[in-house]
Formats: structure tokens, C-alpha cells, sequence
């Protein structure tokens, strides 16, 4: 991805930032320092940088959950890339069964899952045992991250190929046909029509509330659109050759 800067190497996997997430850091580091209304911007603002530190390391947790379990099946991943849209890990070649996709696919979004609950243990340790102003906000820090990851979780499981859950549907077509082209061809589908009548929706919702969130979420969705429709005609092409 051009205007990839790498970080080195963990696992002896290469992990990469996206100039795109520089904006998106700044964005999030913003939003969470306005919602600490206890503490002095100063402070507040270096905890929220923090706090997105936090957000974004559980992003590369989750894709290096992808890449380990990958590597036990012997598929070895290029590079994990950190960008706007979140993060995204690269495999050298495709899993060799449908048993190995369905379990590369659902490392992920477990992976989150346990660090939501995880970051939600320290939010309640904090309530129950924080004092002052700093302890609140630390612990607020921590439901945000714990939110985060729990949401990730979700809407990774989104049938919508290439996420997580489209994967997992992939795998499941896979298993059903034992074909992984058609299984691509059928969860790419699936994918694209879900995350077209997202941004659709998306853009009406926009136009009536005039909230400016519903736009990111187009974006967002219209990404995931054109992703899957990459997929889907690599895989017609596959077959046409």
C-alpha cells in the first residue's frame, strides 16, 4: 500500500502504518479528550492519546490473532498494515481448507472479544476502587477501549466479504460445495449487495438527521463494497482462466 511506513517486525511479521491513520488518530484522540470533561485539556488530551494508542494496538492484536492462527496451518502472512479503515493482515496465500479459513476468520473477532472483557475488568476494578478525578477518567479510558473492542468483535462478523464474517460464510459455502471459487463468488456477493444497502441507507439517514457520523459510515461501507467486488472478479477471473 503506497504511503506505508514500516514499524519492524513482530513475529517475524512486518507491521506497517498507513499515513491515512495519522488523521484518523488525531480524530479519535480528539473525541475522547472532549468526553473528559473532569480532568484539564492537557491532561486530558495526552490520556486520550493514550486511550487511542490502546484502540489501535488492540486493532494489530486482533490482525496478529488472524496471522498466528494463519501460521498454524501453514499459511504465512506478508505484513500487517494499520490505516484509516482500521487494520488489515495480508496472507501469502489462501487456507487450504474450509476448517482452516473458518478458524483463521473467527481468531480475530475473539481475540477482541477477550480484550473487551479484559479492559472491562479494569473499568470495574477502577469504580470500585479508583479515587479522585484521574482514576475516573482512566477507568472512562478503559470503558471506551472495552466498547471498542466488543464492537469490533461484531461487526467483524458482518457476512460482508472480505471482513471476518464473510469469511466465515465463505467458509461455510466452502465446506457446503467444495469449491472455494464458488464459495468466493457466493460470499463476495453476499458482501457487496449487504454493504451497498448500507452506505444506502447510510445516505439517507445523512440526509434527514444531517449527522455527520452517517457519512463516515458510507465511506466506510462503500470501502467494504468495492473490496468485496475486487474479490469477486478475482475469483471470475480465476475461473475464466
Amino acid at each position: 500500500m503506497l504511503g506505508t511506513y514500516s514499524l519492524g517486525n513482530v513475529f517475524r511479521i512486518r507491521v506497517g502504518l498507513h499515513v491515512s491513520w495519522i488523521a484518523l488518530f488525531l480524530f479519535v484522540t480528539w473525541g475522547i479528550a472532549s468526553s473528559l470533561s473532569a480532568l484539564r485539556m492537557p491532561l486530558a488530551l495526552l490520556l486520550a492519546a493514550g486511550c487511542a494508542m490502546l484502540l489501535f494496538t488492540s486493532v494489530v492484536v486482533h490482525e496478529f490473532a488472524h496471522a498466528l492462527v494463519a501460521r498454524r496451518f501453514g499459511v504465512q502472512t506478508q505484513g500487517i498494515t494499520l490505516f484509516i479503515f482500521g487494520g488489515v493482515a495480508t496472507l501469502e496465500t489462501e487456507p487450504p481448507t474450509p476448517r482452516a479459513e473458518l478458524a483463521i476468520a473467527l481468531a480475530g473477532p475473539l481475540q477482541s472479544g477477550l480484550l473487551a472483557a479484559a479492559c472491562y475488568g479494569i473499568t470495574v476494578f477502577l469504580e470500585r476502587y479508583g479515587v479522585g478525578a484521574l482514576s475516573n477518567s482512566v477507568g472512562l479510558a478503559f470503558a471506551y477501549v472495552a466498547v471498542a473492542n466488543a464492537v469490533l468483535a461484531l461487526f467483524n462478523l458482518v457476512p460482508a466479504f472480505p471482513m471476518d464474517g464473510g469469511r466465515v460464510l465463505r467458509a461455510l459455502f466452502w465446506m457446503r460445495t467444495r469449491d472455494r471459487r464458488a464459495a468466493t463468488v457466493g460470499a463476495a456477493l453476499v458482501g457487496v449487495t449487504l454493504a451497498l444497502c448500507s452506505s444506502i441507507a447510510c445516505l439517507v439517514m445523512l440526509g434527514s438527521t444531517h449527522a455527520w457520523p452517517y457519512a463516515w459510515y458510507a465511506i466506510l461501507a462503500g470501502f467494504i463494497a468495492w473490496s468485496g467486488w475486487t474479490h469477486l472478479r478475482a475469483a471470475r477471473q480465476t475461473a475464466l482462466l
